[in-house]
């Protein structure tokens, strides 16, 4: 939807913000300034451009040219975890709506049978697999946190969702460096979850 009225893909709005579809991935441009890439699950990617240097603040940081603070809650203190980062970031409509302690104890809750089928060849393990979908990009970025991320969120979501949102975040990252792999979409039927 924009303001209100669904809308075909692709679309342009009357600011110039280009709406479309790409290697499963909904992307909406309003260049220079802000890109964002989401795949209608669990994977978003915000890309703004210089002039908003310094200009910004929130969950991902203030774009000030030094990671080392911006893991910080909104009253500027360091955070202690990432709920706690995310809880200082709410908006008032989200205070009461979203519990994203929920989610601790729905990992907590996972036993040993659902987190070893997780973690086999079947699913999460394609993340690391050296002649895999993604085997360019191992040299760069570490797929380990992926990894993990995809068999410990696996325990609370559909398993094939799960290892769906996993390859297009590691995918995703991979960008970063400029390798686009995109043949893990069709090949592990994940089309559908990912918005293409």
């Amino acid at each position: 939807q924009v303001n209100g009225s669904h809308v075909s893909i692709p679309f342009v709005t009357g600011l110039s913000t280009k709406i479309f579809s790409q290697e499963g991935f909904l992307v909406i441009d309003s260049s220079p300034d802000i890109r964002i890439r989401y795949n209608g699950f669990n994977v978003i990617k915000i890309t703004i451009g210089e002039r908003l240097q310094n200009k910004v603040c929130g969950l991902c940081g203030n774009f000030n040219g030094d990671r080392t603070d911006d893991y910080a809650t909104l009253r500027g203190k360091p955070a202690v975890s990432s709920v706690v980062l995310a809880q200082s970031w709410k908006t008032n409509g989200m205070q009461k709506s979203c519990n994203e302690l929920q989610y601790s104890q729905y990992a907590a809750s996972c036993d040993n049978v659902q987190i070893q089928e997780l973690q086999s060849d079947s699913y999460c393990l394609k993340l690391t697999d050296m002649k895999g979908f993604f085997q360019p990009c191992y040299g760069l970025l570490d797929p380990l946190p992926f990894y993990e991320s995809c068999f410990l969120d696996g325990c609370y979501n559909h398993k094939k969702v799960q290892l769906c949102g996993s390859l297009a975040a590691y995918g995703e990252a991979c960008r970063t460096f400029g390798i686009l792999g995109t043949e893990w979409i069709e090949k592990e039927n994940c089309c559908e979850r990912a918005g293409g």
